[in-house]
């Protein structure tokens, strides 16, 4: 089950524990369903309180990203621990993602 909240026209979906293999494709196809396919297209990831995350994982993240842009939309990464920041920029994936260390850097620069 996805815990959610809304703010400044973004649904902001907070992360627990792991997104890996276990867990990642039934994340996806929730925040598909329950978000994407009823047009909230500007979905943050809350990683604040997420602790691991494998390929599969970061699959899911890149698959969302580019879902969201797809329809017309914008996928953001805050709160991101430094451990899992060197795995994104180790993959690359800094560089194609939207990656922010806190909430504040996502909602006070206007980005949307």
């Amino acid at each position: 089950m996805l815990k959610v909240n809304e703010e400044n026209g973004w649904s902001i979906v907070h992360m627990q524990d792991e997104l890996d293999m276990s867990n990642s494709n039934q994340f996806k196809e929730e925040v598909i369903r329950v978000l994407i396919e009823n047009g909230k297209t500007h979905v943050a990831l809350d990683f604040s309180s997420l602790e691991y995350i494998d390929s599969s994982g970061l699959g899911t993240v890149v698959s969302l990203h580019k879902r969201c842009k797809m329809n017309g939309g914008k996928l953001v990464i805050f709160g991101i621990s430094q451990t899992l920041l060197k795995l994104f920029k180790l993959t690359s994936l800094d560089k194609a993602l939207n990656l922010y260390e806190h909430k504040e850097a996502v909602f006070g620069s206007g980005k949307q």
